[in-house]
């Protein structure tokens, strides 16, 4: 993850890794067999880790809740486990010209977080505290694109962005255009 951080991943070289790991220069290329192998490897344990937190933080919660809830797993990743998660995206935004596999699991996880965030919002609408009028679907698309497109201007330039502060503003803001109003 160092390296993909440092040099990015088409500067990665398996022998780097090797070397890295402080094991012989064939370890990894004989492990993984591919650069593409190892960075799917890394996106599916990345991926378990994630759900993980993901629960740990929205626990029980729905609608409106779980959607706080999954935006603080998110700051408190992003803030907790910065290199991992620089690294990570530095894949997955890299991949989508690189690496088909990765690719291919990059376009699953965006499917199965909107189907999330879907699933939060039409449970907020059936709770009566989400406005009727907001369609899941576009939601969805919306607020994943919230967090990928924060988190690809924060990695190009890290002092610029003050996640807490966006992060808040955000919440704060997505809560008050989603919900009910109470009189």
């Amino acid at each position: 993850m160092q390296l993909i951080v440092e040099r990015g991943t088409h500067n990665t070289t398996l022998k780097d890794v090797g070397e890295r790991a402080g094991y012989s220069r064939s370890l990894a290329g004989n492990r993984f067999g591919s650069k593409e192998a190892l960075f799917n490897q890394m996106v599916r344990d990345f991926n378990v880790k994630w759900a993980m937190e993901l629960r740990r933080f929205v626990g029980s919660n729905t609608g409106l809740a779980a959607l706080e809830c999954a935006l603080e797993a998110v700051e408190h990743f992003l803030l907790n486990h910065t290199m991992k998660m620089q690294a990570m995206y530095i894949l997955w935004y890299e991949s989508i010209s690189s690496y088909e596999i990765v690719r291919r699991r990059l376009a699953a996880n965006h499917l199965a977080y909107r189907r999330d965030t879907e699933r939060w919002i039409r449970q907020g609408i059936e709770a009566g505290v989400v406005r009727p009028s907001v369609d899941p679907d576009c939601f969805a698309v919306e607020f994943n694109s919230f967090i990928f497109g924060i988190v690809y201007q924060w990695i190009a330039n890290e002092s610029s962005i003050n996640l807490h502060t966006v992060f808040q503003h955000y919440r704060r803001s997505t809560i008050e255009r989603l919900s009910v109003e109470q009189n």
